[in-house]
Protein backbone atom coordinates (compact mmCIF):
# COMPACT_ATOMS: atom_id res chain seq x y z
CA UNK A 1 0.00 0.00 0.00
CA UNK A 2 1.33 3.42 -0.94
CA UNK A 3 1.38 5.56 2.20
CA UNK A 4 1.70 8.78 0.17
CA UNK A 5 -1.26 7.91 -2.05
CA UNK A 6 -3.36 7.07 1.00
CA UNK A 7 -2.45 10.33 2.73
CA UNK A 8 -3.26 12.28 -0.44
CA UNK A 9 -6.64 10.55 -0.77
CA UNK A 10 -7.66 11.19 2.85
CA UNK A 11 -6.29 14.75 3.08
CA UNK A 12 -9.37 16.65 1.77
CA UNK A 13 -11.53 14.96 4.41
CA UNK A 14 -9.03 15.26 7.25
CA UNK A 15 -8.08 18.90 6.73
CA UNK A 16 -11.58 20.00 7.77
CA UNK A 17 -11.76 20.64 11.53
CA UNK A 18 -15.03 18.68 11.83
CA UNK A 19 -13.72 15.49 10.15
CA UNK A 20 -14.76 13.38 13.14
CA UNK A 21 -18.41 14.49 13.33
CA UNK A 22 -21.41 12.76 11.85
CA UNK A 23 -22.38 15.86 9.88
CA UNK A 24 -23.62 14.88 6.40
CA UNK A 25 -20.93 16.96 4.67
CA UNK A 26 -18.20 15.29 6.73
CA UNK A 27 -19.64 11.88 5.87
CA UNK A 28 -19.72 12.87 2.19
CA UNK A 29 -16.07 13.98 2.31
CA UNK A 30 -15.16 10.70 4.04
CA UNK A 31 -16.93 8.59 1.41
CA UNK A 32 -15.27 10.54 -1.40
CA UNK A 33 -11.86 10.10 0.26
CA UNK A 34 -12.40 6.34 0.58
CA UNK A 35 -13.50 6.13 -3.07
CA UNK A 36 -10.32 7.92 -4.17
CA UNK A 37 -8.20 5.70 -1.92
CA UNK A 38 -9.77 2.58 -3.42
CA UNK A 39 -8.94 3.83 -6.92
CA UNK A 40 -5.40 5.02 -6.21
CA UNK A 41 -4.23 2.64 -3.49
CA UNK A 42 -6.30 -0.39 -4.41
CA UNK A 43 -8.61 -2.65 -2.47
CA UNK A 44 -8.92 -3.82 0.16
CA UNK A 45 -7.73 -0.98 2.37
CA UNK A 46 -6.28 -1.97 5.73
CA UNK A 47 -7.78 -0.45 8.90
CA UNK A 48 -4.35 -0.27 10.56
CA UNK A 49 -2.93 1.75 7.65
CA UNK A 50 -6.00 4.00 7.67
CA UNK A 51 -5.61 4.61 11.43
CA UNK A 52 -1.99 5.60 10.96
CA UNK A 53 -2.90 7.94 8.11
CA UNK A 54 -5.71 9.53 10.14
CA UNK A 55 -3.36 10.07 13.08
CA UNK A 56 -0.71 11.62 10.84
CA UNK A 57 -3.16 13.94 9.09
CA UNK A 58 -4.95 14.92 12.31
CA UNK A 59 -1.64 15.97 13.85
CA UNK A 60 -0.60 17.74 10.64
CA UNK A 61 -3.81 19.75 10.26
CA UNK A 62 -5.12 20.07 13.82
CA UNK A 63 -2.19 19.66 16.21
CA UNK A 64 -2.18 17.35 19.21
CA UNK A 65 -4.53 14.39 19.01
CA UNK A 66 -6.34 14.42 22.35
CA UNK A 67 -9.57 13.04 23.71
CA UNK A 68 -11.10 9.60 23.76
CA UNK A 69 -13.83 10.68 21.35
CA UNK A 70 -11.18 11.40 18.70
CA UNK A 71 -9.57 7.99 19.17
CA UNK A 72 -13.01 6.39 18.99
CA UNK A 73 -13.73 8.32 15.79
CA UNK A 74 -10.37 7.30 14.34
CA UNK A 75 -11.10 3.63 15.06
CA UNK A 76 -14.62 3.93 13.66
CA UNK A 77 -13.57 5.58 10.41
CA UNK A 78 -10.60 3.26 9.89
CA UNK A 79 -12.82 0.19 10.19
CA UNK A 80 -15.54 1.80 8.08
CA UNK A 81 -13.00 2.55 5.33
CA UNK A 82 -11.81 -1.05 5.38
CA UNK A 83 -15.42 -2.31 5.22
CA UNK A 84 -16.29 0.01 2.33
CA UNK A 85 -13.17 -1.06 0.44
CA UNK A 86 -14.09 -4.72 0.89
CA UNK A 87 -17.53 -3.96 -0.54
CA UNK A 88 -15.90 -2.28 -3.55
CA UNK A 89 -13.48 -5.19 -4.01
CA UNK A 90 -16.24 -7.78 -3.77
CA UNK A 91 -18.64 -6.03 -6.14
CA UNK A 92 -16.44 -4.55 -8.86
CA UNK A 93 -15.53 -6.17 -12.09
CA UNK A 94 -17.32 -9.39 -12.88
CA UNK A 95 -21.07 -9.33 -13.49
Amino acid sequence: MSKDALLKALDPWMKVQTWHTAHPLDEQRFHRAVAIACKTVGTPLDAYDIENAIMHLAEKHHGAFEGHHLYDAMDHYAQEAENLSMYVKNTQGES
